[in-house]
């Protein structure tokens, strides 16, 4: 058996997590989930039919517990432990590190295989605290990391999430790549869906669509979107026919800033708010996109929309450098201009219009490639699976 461990666990979205679950019979071990029944930071309630779904869909099974306590963002499961153990699992792929599952470092070595992943980035990782946590990280848990086999490797989701992986202590030699990715079955473009779409939402077949898809909240500031376009001229608007798209889940009180600054800095442009889509229909909204920004942070989404053939624009940063095609569309940190610009150009050289360009740059992230690896490292730590360090 094959058991993966979320915190928190959105059987609609399309984190990682979600689409190495739905390739779970490549693995040829039966497959469980083992996840919380808290899904605030997702603005939303574990939803039973929705879970069966997933279940019945993908052929695991999912076990919420409850949440014994939470702290930074933290979570710590109630019997998750006992519950892992009474399954007797081949392999425990633990997601996320540097939080209370650390501690199972400081227990007897497990009788199964333990698989950790990092999905932080510098541009995530805002704690006052980060530097003594490092400090604390590496005295504490990164020497048992490193110097025994209790973790077979800890997968690094990028070049970012690396760097923080070497920064709390963990060794090269423990560390194995497993790139953000995306599933070829799910985030595809097709016309049809592109049609639908604009028909959906009223737009015309020559308007320039500019999306943002994602939570609105004030860490991803979707937001900016309306300081970036305000920066365009009137008249290039017109002449192109920009239109802004909004998708996502909203937090109210930063929605209600969202609509004040919307009605003070874009009177003249279209723009359409939806509500939040479940992640297998993100590719309509991605096919009847033009050019999709995301204005703060980093998100697998960029990933998804390249793969559906939008140009994508957003910060200068490395874990952006990674996700975005040439890093043709990357601008400083609030330099509205330059992102500004980057619109135009993308418009002007009509970059926009729909190709397999960006597709052909990213098909090693398909996460069929993900599994393959990932059984790669349980084939290379079978060997080692009893021994005790």
């Amino acid at each position: 058996m094959f058991v993966h461990v979320e915190d928190v666990f959105d059987p609609e979205a399309g984190y990682q997590v979600n689409e190495l679950l739905k390739f779970s019979n490549l693995l040829n071990m039966e497959v469980t989930l083992i996840t919380s029944n808290y899904m605030g930071p997702l603005e939303k309630k574990p939803d039973p039919e929705k879970d069966k779904k997933f279940e019945e869909t993908y052929g695991i099974k999912i076990i919420r517990l409850p949440v014994k306590t939470k702290m930074s963002g933290r979570i710590v499961m109630k019997r998750m432990w006992k519950t892992i153990d009474a399954l007797k699992p081949k392999v425990v792929y633990l997601h996320g590190i540097a939080d209370f599952k650390d501690l199972v470092l400081y227990r007897k070595k497990k009788k199964y295989l333990i698989l950790r992943d990092c999905h932080m980035s510098w541009v995530a990782s805002k704690n006052k605290l980060a530097k003594l946590f490092y400090k604390f990280f590496k005295w504490f848990f990164a020497g048992k990391i490193n110097k025994t086999n209790k973790y077979l490797t800890v997968f690094a989701l990028g070049e970012e999430e690396k760097e923080y992986l070497q920064k709390i202590g963990i060794a090269e030699d423990k560390i194995t790549m497993l790139p953000h990715g995306y599933n070829e079955t799910s985030m595809f473009y097709s016309s049809e869906s592109r049609s639908q779409t604009r028909e959906k939402f009223g737009f015309q077949d020559k308007d320039v669509v500019i999306t943002y898809t994602g939570k609105f909240n004030d860490s991803k500031r979707p937001d900016l979107i309306f300081d970036i376009v305000s920066r365009l001229p009137q008249e290039f608007i017109d002449e192109h026919q920009i239109r802004l798209l909004f998708v996502g889940s909203k937090n109210p009180e930063y929605f209600k800033f969202f609509q004040k600054k919307k009605a003070e800095l874009l009177v003249n442009v279209l723009v359409v708010v939806s509500d939040f889509v479940p992640f297998e229909n993100l590719r309509y909204i991605y096919s009847g996109s033009d050019i999709c920004i995301f204005p703060k942070e980093t998100t697998l989404s960029s990933i998804h929309a390249q793969v559906c053939g939008c140009p994508v624009i957003m910060e200068n940063h490395k874990s952006n450098q990674e996700r975005v095609v040439d890093n043709n569309h990357l601008y400083n940190t609030d330099d509205f201009d330059g992102a500004a610009k980057i619109i135009k150009d993308i418009i002007y050289n009509k970059e926009y219009i729909k190709s397999d360009k960006y597709l052909k740059k990213l098909e090693n992230r398909e996460y069929k490639n993900q599994i393959k690896l990932i059984k790669q490292v349980i084939t290379a730590g079978d060997d080692s699976i009893n021994i005790v360090k």
